[in-house]
């Protein structure tokens, strides 16, 4: 499976085609913080924050396809603050069908050699579910380290889960 997925920047790929994979995603995880349709009211909102996210320096969109079509992306967002200008925040998803076979840890690892080649970035910032425990150990194994837990951080109607902040120096 590895040989035939293609890491791509954003920019280079059909944007009704990426809104509807990254909708999918959403809709289809139990681990994702937000509502689609609240982030991203549609598809021009959706673009326009993409947009902008890749205005700030250090901040980077990449997309794994196969077959030219998406199976999972990863975002690493620039914090524009100006003392915190030297950290990132993750975000990734990767299609069902894709998940366990080496998708997100080429995804992480394609955003690690990008940021270290910006040189901007020094430490970058991860949230997860404590009970995602397939994402805690693709980051482990990427080279994040947890730095806390975050007692009843999600509620899903009434249910709370820990978060987990995870950090990896670049």
């Amino acid at each position: 499976m590895n040989q035939q997925i293609t890491i791509i920047e954003y920019q280079d790929l059909n944007t009704e085609e990426f809104y509807t994979f990254v909708k999918h995603i959403y809709l289809t995880s139990k681990f994702m913080s937000d509502d689609f349709d609240r982030k991203f009211s549609g598809i021009k909102q959706f673009e326009e924050y993409h947009t902008n996210l890749l205005k700030v320096p250090g901040s980077l969109l990449l997309v794994a396809t196969y077959n030219n079509s998406p199976v999972g992306y990863i975002a690493i967002e620039a914090n524009p603050a100006t003392r915190l200008r030297h950290t990132a925040y993750l975000s990734m998803g990767v299609g069902k069908s894709y998940r366990g076979k080496g998708v997100g840890r080429q995804l992480v690892q394609a955003a690690m050699e990008k940021s270290t080649l910006i040189n901007s970035i020094e430490i970058i910032y991860l949230m997860v579910r404590s009970d995602h425990v397939g994402a805690i150990k693709l980051y482990e194994k990427t080279g994040f380290e947890k730095v806390a837990i975050l007692e009843k951080d999600t509620k899903i109607g009434n249910q709370y889960y820990d978060g987990v902040l995870m950090r990896k120096f670049v």
